[in-house]
């Protein structure tokens, strides 16, 4: 074959599918061969041929033949040229029927070649020579004296690998020598400098007697394979080495539930592999369930599996698995089948994981978690917890006991946990105190503290110190609240007992006190006022004798008029007793003395209900005062205000309020009880609203502000209560 070197690069007629259709007839042969080898040996083939153009001319062209199916390694197609030069022989010879048959071979694959008896080339298809850039001439040159199948070596010793070449010769001479076939692979050179492994099938041709005539013979590029089998061989090598560096125990099963492949490191768990076990009369799965997995778990795991063996579902199954030491460890098993296209189960893969410090330290922190929850429970005291949100998460069990509730009685569909625990444990009268305060805090994160009246389980209310604190993350945001919740009816009932006791001992002082002081006024008043009697009486019979003793009369009145002295003195002396001095007052913060009075009073506010608002003007300046005194006054008007509050039933809201006006500092306390009805009598000595007041309270209260100075007022507050204040004068040094 010497086609035109002239390759056309114009368009091709490309309608027909099938690309031999515009192949020149006597070129077909040779685009059919670079098709076969390309399929056959999985490398591209590039061959020049007279191809159709559009215009209806043949013009030389390459034809390019791919293998038709993916090939995953690199490969570089081999390019036949036109102008490759090749050669034949002009006399076969007896080697006629050899090359005969090699034309035949030629004809499906290509590369065919024949020999005469002595091993020189006779016939070589011209693919065959110009891969390897060598013609007839250059494959039979004598490259030393002896013959070929004496031992010397003929011209294609030189297209062949170094490594390859002796054993290929001696095999080849071998096989000559006694007719039979050859058979072998080495490494041929091709003309672009590269060594392409190549199968070498030669078959002698004979005569009627039997007599070698010739030898025909196929190269086959088997290149491609042998990268790819080497590849593939890597491959398994590196996936190998995964498997058994992976640090789980992998394992794979046949449909019918056989073990058929242990990695290397369930081989070291174990200490034995599938090969050391011999299951005579049972299946070799039975005996490893029998042998390794511990006796408690033996029969869920046989089960599970044959289910999943069964159904096909994958299979999951935690236990206990003998170590080649005699231990057991808890291992995580898990296994999927691997189907065909039709569904139908090839094997099981599976994997093992070891669990056992991981279930151990589970179990200490569920024994641990156990004995905290124990704590808790005996704990004497209330526990509770909530979300970030305020939800309640947990009630220990003293809790849950005292109330009557658990969490999921606080699930409802309409309301949340939070708001079923105040309506279904809080008294009505504190509910709605108790909810706002907890959602202050939760949308604050300020500290929860309150007391509040919450219903036992039996029905009966008690008092209750609840306080609550936030859980913080790293970041500052809240994660949790932690609650808890003091029983302190008693403490209460003892404090009020107390408290009424200490009403009932000041009131009797006071009355002791009281008869006391009138005691000592009354003697001290007497004396003078009897010396009065005795001289009224004495002038009155010195005017009522006969004749009247004048003199003696007026000596009688004289001495009145000196006792009525006495007794003024006396008397002035216990109003100086009483007389309010400035002694003991000194610049004080107007502030300080509110906060003060108002810790006096808080226990007070709660008890009674009162919601006590204070609101004090910044910048305050001091005033000079008696600092008890004052405070008196505060509490005074304070302890007014909340018992004039006591028949309210709704909210009762007790305000006190510090300011600059007019008259200096301005304090003044409201409520929103029944009101006054006259204002301008609050003040009287003796005037009282209240059943069983002596009314003394604020004309005491306004004598001490008067004392320094200052003025009260009272006036009614809008919409409903009363506001009663008091001002204090700033001095210069106040000032």
């Amino acid at each position: 074959m010497s086609p035109s070197s002239n390759v056309s690069q114009q368009p091709l007629v490309g309608a027909d599918p099938d690309p031999l259709s515009v192949v020149h007839p006597a070129d077909r042969a040779a685009a059919e061969q670079a098709i076969s080898r390309a399929f056959l040996s999985g490398v591209p083939q590039v061959i020049t041929c007279r191809q159709l153009r559009a215009d209806g001319r043949y013009v030389a062209a390459q034809f390019r033949a791919d293998p038709g199916y993916p090939v995953s390694v690199p490969v570089e197609p081999m390019v036949q040229t036109p102008d490759e030069p090749w050669t034949a022989v002009d006399a076969p010879g007896e080697t006629a029927d050899a090359i005969r048959a090699a034309r035949v071979i030629e004809q499906m694959h290509g590369a065919a070649f024949a020999l005469d008896p002595t091993g020189r080339f006779t016939y070589a298809t011209p693919i065959a020579q110009t891969s390897i850039a060598m013609t007839l001439e250059d494959l039979n040159r004598p490259l030393d004296g002896p013959p070929f199948l004496e031992g010397g070596d003929l011209g294609w010793k030189l297209g062949v690998h170094p490594d390859d070449y002796p054993g290929a010769a001696d095999r080849l001479r071998q096989c000559m020598r006694s007719g039979e076939d050859f058979n072998y692979e080495y490494r041929v050179l091709r003309a672009t400098g590269d060594y392409v492994w190549h199968r070498f099938s030669i078959r002698p041709t004979r005569d009627p007697g039997g007599r070698v005539t010739g030898w025909y013979g196929i190269g086959f590029d088997v290149d491609v394979q042998r990268k790819t089998d080497a590849a593939l061989r890597e491959r398994e090598r590196e996936l190998s080495q995964l498997v058994d560096m992976v640090p789980s125990h992998l394992w794979r099963l046949a449909p019918d539930g056989e073990p058929i492949f242990f990695n290397r490191r369930m081989v070291e768990y174990l200490g034995l592999d599938l090969k050391d076990i011999s299951a005579s009369g049972t299946s070799l799965l039975e005996v490893l369930i029998a042998s390794t997995v511990h006796p408690e778990e033996q029969a869920v795991f046989r089960d599970t599996l044959h289910r999943s063996l069964q159904t096909g579902d994958t299979f999951a199954l935690r236990y206990r698995l003998l170590r080649h030491d005699g231990a057991y460890r808890w291992m995580s098993s898990k296994a999927a089948p691997m189907r065909d296209r039709s569904g139908k189960v090839l094997q099981w893969y599976g994997l093992c994981h070891d669990i056992d410090d991981q279930i151990r330290a589970e179990q200490e922190a569920l024994t641990r978690e156990q004995q905290l929850r124990r704590l808790v429970d005996a704990l004497p005291t209330q526990i509770w917890a909530a979300d970030a949100d305020g939800e309640p998460s947990y009630l220990n069990r003293r809790l849950s006991e005292f109330v009557g509730l658990t969490l999921d009685d606080l699930d409802g569909d309409e309301t949340s946990r939070l708001q079923a625990a105040i309506t279904g444990s809080v008294h009505p009268d504190d509910a709605e105190a108790v909810g706002k305060a907890l959602a202050h805090s939760f949308s604050t994160g300020d500290a929860f503290a309150m007391k509040y009246r919450q219903r036992r389980s039996d029905g009966v209310y008690r008092w209750i110190n609840g306080r609550a604190e936030p859980l913080r993350g790293p970041d500052g945001a809240i994660q949790q609240w932690y609650g808890v919740s003091f029983d302190i009816d008693d403490d209460v009932r003892t404090q009020d007992e107390l408290r009424r006791t200490q009403e009932r001992l000041a009131t009797a002082s006071q009355s002791a006190s009281l008869a006391e002081l009138s005691a000592s006024i009354a003697h001290e008043v007497n004396q003078p006022l009897a010396a009065i009697l005795a001289n009224s009486n004495a002038a009155q019979r010195w005017l009522a004798a006969d004749p009247p003793n004048v003199d003696r009369a007026l000596k009688a009145v004289t001495r009145v008029a000196q006792d009525a002295e006495g007794a003024s003195e006396v008397v002035g002396h216990i109003r100086a007793l009483f007389r309010q001095t400035r002694s003991g007052r000194s610049p004080t913060p107007v502030d300080a003395v509110i906060e003060e009075a108002r810790g006096l009073i808080v226990e007070e506010t709660m008890r009674r209900r009162v919601v006590l608002a204070i609101s004090i003007e910044p910048g305050l300046p001091k005033v000079s005062i008696d600092r008890v005194q004052i405070q008196q006054v505060l509490i005074n008007l304070m302890k007014n205000g909340i018992e004039a509050m006591a028949a309210v039933t709704g909210e009762r809201l007790l305000t006190l309020s510090a300011r600059i006006g007019g008259s200096g500092v301005e304090i003044e306390v409201g409520d929103n009880g029944p009101g006054l009805t006259e204002p301008d009598r609050m003040f009287e000595p003796f005037y009282t609203t209240k059943e069983g007041g002596m009314g003394m309270g604020l004309a005491i209260c306004r004598g001490i502000v008067e004392s320094h100075g200052g003025r009260m007022w009272a006036a009614k507050r809008e919409p409903q209560g009363a506001r009663i204040g008091f001002a204090l004068p700033l001095t210069e040094a106040d000032e």
